[in-house]
């Protein structure tokens, strides 16, 4: 089973420019109230099969949410094995973006036993890590593999250098000016190559800039009591912070890199930028995957998080998936959920007045077709976790 819904995205066109924009969702945020009453153990098994997308993150933030929950304190070396898998799980999501939609844009074949292969990747990471357990339970038991798990590194390294930026990651990573993305962009026949180079040619890499706004660190006890509040369903399905409306994405982990920031000087925060933010996060995570990997075999030795102050019977879990950041609350009363919430990432984006309506309503409006095909691409580089429907009224 999975959790169905869409998002309903409407501009309303009015003298050649963009009058207004409304964002609304169908998906069914209340599902979670069909977990009160179930079993700790029941609800860990059930969240990874109902979300087809990001099921790795969301078993981690229910994983999480529930130790805490529970007053169970994590088993360090395990937490961080899971925390590998999200890489790996976002890895693959990126990849698919890439290898599938922009090579559509372009109207490049599609590789599909190459897209078909990614999907053996998180299998593959899994085994290397734990045992027929599996991970994202109460008490996870870590069962390492390091080649196992380096040849997984290995594929996500090969499949990025190859079918998306024709050299080593480390080294795509390491661009630090616009000048070095743009020879890229000349000499590289990549899908990803071909259709930023496009953007840059056409002039519109500057379209949609709804500036930036990150979502900051917030503090878990404060989350959890906004969760607590008569109207959490309203803020759940359309939240803010201290009154602003944020933003979660590729672009808001990858920031302070310097060839984001050169950027940002030349594009604003509009298609390029933010396009080359989700490149720049693929290439940076097979060599986060190493060090972590090279940290779980530097200390062989299980141990146990001390953790912070908590009062048992509700915990929050925070995961920063593919699309964004992700919480879990639950509320466990005698082994059993009291109350189970979760706030996705698409929500901070694809708030009604949030960065996602803000970059729509900055678009150009002459052409009809040009609205629709520059829409499409600002929110796939957004990335709703769910289908949308792009209409112009």
């Amino acid at each position: 089973m999975n959790v169905e819904g869409e998002i309903l995205i409407e501009l309303y066109r009015s003298r050649r420019r963009v009058e207004k924009v409304t964002i609304r969702s169908s998906r069914p945020l209340q599902l979670t109230t069909l977990f009160e009453g179930k079993s700790v153990n029941e609800l860990l098994r059930v969240v990874p099969m109902l979300y087809s997308v990001c099921a790795t993150a969301q078993a981690s933030a229910a994983a999480q949410a529930c130790r805490r929950a529970t007053g169970l304190d994590g088993d360090v070396r395990a937490e961080l094995a899971e925390k590998m898998l999200v890489d790996v799980e976002t890895a693959r999501e990126h990849l698919w973006r890439l290898l599938i939609d922009w090579s559509n844009y372009v109207e490049e074949p599609v590789d599909r036993p190459l897209v078909s292969s990614l999907s053996t990747l998180l299998p593959a990471a899994k085994s290397a890590c734990f045992d027929e357990g599996g991970p994202f339970t109460l008490r996870p038991a870590l069962s390492l593999d390091g080649e196992g798990f380096e040849s997984v590194i290995e594929r996500i390294s090969k499949t990025a250098a190859e079918a998306v930026f024709s050299m080593p990651a480390d080294e795509w990573h390491a661009f630090d000016k616009v000048e070095t993305l743009d020879r890229w962009l000349d000499q590289t026949s990549t899908a990803s190559a071909m259709l930023l180079r496009r953007i840059r040619d056409r002039r519109t890499g500057g379209l949609a800039d709804a500036g930036s706004n990150p979502l900051p660190s917030i503090d878990h006890q404060a989350l959890g009591k906004r969760l607590g509040d008569v109207d959490a369903e309203q803020f759940i399905a359309a939240p803010d912070w201290m009154g602003a409306q944020l933003e979660t994405t590729s672009l808001t982990r990858m920031v302070s890199h310097p060839l984001l920031q050169d950027l940002s000087r030349r594009y604003g925060f509009g298609l390029m930028t933010r396009m080359v933010a989700r490149l720049l996060e693929l290439a940076a995570i097979p060599g986060r995957l190493s060090r972590r990997l090279e940290g779980l075999r530097d200390d062989p030795v299980d141990s146990v998080s001390l953790g912070a102050e908590r009062d048992e019977g509700e915990g929050l879990g925070e995961v920063e998936a593919a699309r964004g950041r992700l919480f879990h609350r639950a509320v466990v009363e005698k082994g059993k959920i009291a109350k189970y919430q979760i706030l996705a990432p698409t929500e901070w984006n694809f708030h009604p007045r949030g960065m996602v309506a803000k970059g729509l309503l900055s678009l150009p409006a002459v052409d009809i077709s040009l609205l629709k095909e520059y829409a499409d691409l600002f929110i796939n580089t957004v990335d709703p976790c769910v289908g949308y429907r792009l209409e112009v009224v």
